[in-house]
C-alpha cells in the first residue's frame, strides 16, 4: 500500500514538473539551442554592437566568459575550447610584445592583437548562432514578422553558405595535401602570402558556385511560394526566450556602462 502511494506521488510530481517544463518551454537536452531564431539574431547584434563600443580588455574577457556560459548551457562546451585557447595565445603574445624595445613595432602589433581579442567573443557568439539556427525555422520566424521575401532568401542562403564554406576549406586543404602543398600553421606563419593564395583563390571560385547552388536549392524547396510555410516544430517566442533576452541585454548594458566607467576613471587619473 505504501509502495503504491509513493509511486503515485512520484508520478504526480513528475507530471507536474513535465507540465511546468512544457509551459515554460524548457528542454534540458537542448538547453539554449531551442531559443527562437529572432532572439538569437537580436542578442548577437546587441552583443557585437556593445563590443565595438567598448575599449578595455577586462570587458572583452568578461564578454568571452559570458559567451562561454551560453556555449555551456547549449551543450557546446567542447567547441568553445578552440576559441578560449586562441584567446589565451593572443593574450600571451600581447604580453610578449610589450616586452619589446621597438616602440613602433610594439604599437602596431598591439593594435592587431587587441583587434583580434575583440573579435574572438563576437566570432564565438556568431558560431553559436549559425550552428544552432535551423534555416527552415528561421524562414518561418521571418515570415511571421512579414519580412520581404528577398531579405528572407538572402538570410537563408547566408545561414547555409557559411557552414558550407567551412566544409569547402577542409576540401581545399585535403586537395593541397594531395599536391604536396603544406597548409599548416607553421607555413602560414613563415609564408603568409603564399598560404593565403593557396586558400583564398580556390575558395573564391567555389564560393560563387556555392551561392548559386544554395539559392537554386532554396527556390526548389519553394521559398518564393505564395502559400503559407509550415514547420515541423512550432516557432514562437516563448517566456524563457523573453527572459533570456532581457537578462542578456541587461548584462550587455551593464558591461557597456562598466567599460565607460573604467575609461572615465583612467582619463581622470591621467589628467591628475
Amino acid at each position: 500500500m505504501q509502495v503504491e502511494m509513493s509511486s503515485k506521488a512520484s508520478s504526480v510530481s513528475l507530471a507536474r514538473q513535465t507540465n511546468i517544463n512544457q509551459l515554460l518551454g524548457i528542454d534540458k537536452k537542448n538547453g539554449l539551442r531551442d531559443i527562437d531564431p529572432r532572439v538569437k539574431m537580436f542578442i548577437t547584434l546587441a552583443f557585437s554592437t556593445m563590443l565595438f563600443c567598448t575599449a578595455k580588455e577586462l570587458t572583452i574577457l568578461i564578454s568571452l566568459l559570458m559567451v562561454f556560459v551560453i556555449f555551456l548551457f547549449s551543450g557546446m562546451a567542447k567547441k568553445s575550447i578552440k576559441f578560449i585557447l586562441a584567446y589565451m595565445i593572443i593574450v600571451v603574445f600581447n604580453y610578449v610584445i610589450h616586452l619589446m624595445s621597438i616602440e613602433a613595432l610594439t604599437v602596431l602589433l598591439s593594435a592587431i592583437t587587441y583587434t583580434m581579442l575583440k573579435f574572438i567573443p563576437m566570432v564565438m557568439l556568431s558560431y553559436w548562432l549559425f550552428s544552432t539556427v535551423k534555416v527552415n525555422e528561421l524562414i518561418v520566424a521571418l515570415e511571421q514578422m512579414k519580412i520581404p521575401k528577398s531579405i528572407i532568401l538572402s538570410l537563408a542562403v547566408l545561414f547555409r553558405f557559411l557552414p558550407t564554406v567551412t566544409e569547402e576549406l577542409g576540401y581545399i586543404r585535403d586537395t593541397m595535401k594531395m599536391r604536396n602543398i603544406d597548409l599548416s600553421f607553421n607555413r602560414a606563419i613563415l609564408h603568409p602570402i603564399k598560404t593565403t593564395e593557396y586558400m583564398l583563390i580556390p575558395l573564391l571560385l567555389r564560393s560563387v558556385k556555392i551561392s548559386d547552388e544554395l539559392a537554386a536549392a532554396a527556390l526548389t524547396r519553394g521559398i518564393d511560394g505564395e502559400n503559407k510555410r509550415t514547420s515541423l516544430r512550432k516557432v514562437y517566442i516563448s517566456f524563457p526566450d523573453i527572459l533570456f533576452a532581457v537578462l542578456f541585454i541587461l548584462f550587455t548594458a551593464f558591461l557597456y556602462q562598466f567599460d565607460r566607467q573604467i575609461v572615465e576613471f583612467s582619463m581622470t587619473r591621467t589628467w591628475l
